[in-house]
């Protein structure tokens, strides 16, 4: 089951919206269910105890909470940050104020079947392969003679210091010797970015990029060498995908 949410003030926007998701092939191979609001205040009220859905299709211009806002709201739970936000307008200019809320895409108004239902397709596919990534993989470390293995999806970065990997999770810190070229030959390379010679971090815990640091969604900051620069930014953004169709 994949849970869609189509956000929009705009009734016949909207209805089209759900008809063209409902209508399309992948229904055949893969449950789609779809909830429809008609507010950014109705959006935001329904995630307030978590996020139920995988993907969201977010107008821009709404009365009240803009899209934006609703964006800025979603993303305040680290724990959706695994959400495909697709924003819906007919303006293009936001594309700066939507950087900082890490959408999958950006489609523009008036909707084409085309665009929209390549955009779609993209994004379930992207959903599936995520789950199936998911799945329990861990990382063998060694530690004073005791073998522990590390589930891959909650460690949040590793670091180098000498001889020795200091490696972050999502509940605690791990220290033992290695380095941090032979850690990243473990770990998926499409998951994680070498940012610089001391540190590589998983792609799934960068809120954003600041100049030459990167802020973690935990509100921890970490350098990006100059060397690395280009290298990050690039594929960050192919990571969390293109904004434009």
């Amino acid at each position: 089951m994949i849970h869609i949410a189509i956000c929009d003030d705009d009734f016949k926007a909207t209805e089209y919206m759900e008809r063209l998701i409902l209508n399309h092939p992948i229904q055949q191979t893969v449950k789609i269910e779809v909830s429809i609001f008609y507010s950014g205040e109705s959006f935001t009220k329904a995630i307030q105890h978590g996020c139920p859905f995988d993907l969201i299709f977010m107008d821009i211009e709404m009365k009240g909470i803009s899209g934006i806002t609703a964006g800025h709201i979603l993303r305040r739970d680290c724990d959706n940050d695994r959400v495909r936000l697709i924003y819906v307008s007919s303006h293009e200019e936001y594309h700066v104020q939507l950087f900082d809320v890490q959408p999958s895409g950006f489609i523009k108004k008036p909707i084409h079947n085309e665009s929209f239902e390549k955009k779609l397709l993209s994004m379930i596919q992207q959903i599936k392969v995520k789950r199936q990534q998911n799945q329990p993989k861990l990382l063998p470390v060694h530690q004073s003679g005791t073998k522990l293995l590390i589930p891959i999806r909650n460690i949040m970065y590793l670091a180098s210091d000498r001889r020795k990997i200091i490696l972050q999770t999502t509940e605690d810190q791990t220290e033992y010797y290695s380095t941090l070229s032979i850690e990243e030959g473990k770990l998926p390379s499409k998951q994680f970015v070498r940012i610089h010679q001391s540190y590589l971090v998983n792609f799934d815990y960068i809120k954003q990029i600041q100049g030459k640091k990167i802020v973690l969604t935990s509100g921890e900051e970490l350098p990006i060498s100059d060397k690395q620069s280009t290298v990050v930014k690039k594929s960050y953004l192919q990571f969390r995908g293109s904004l434009l169709e």
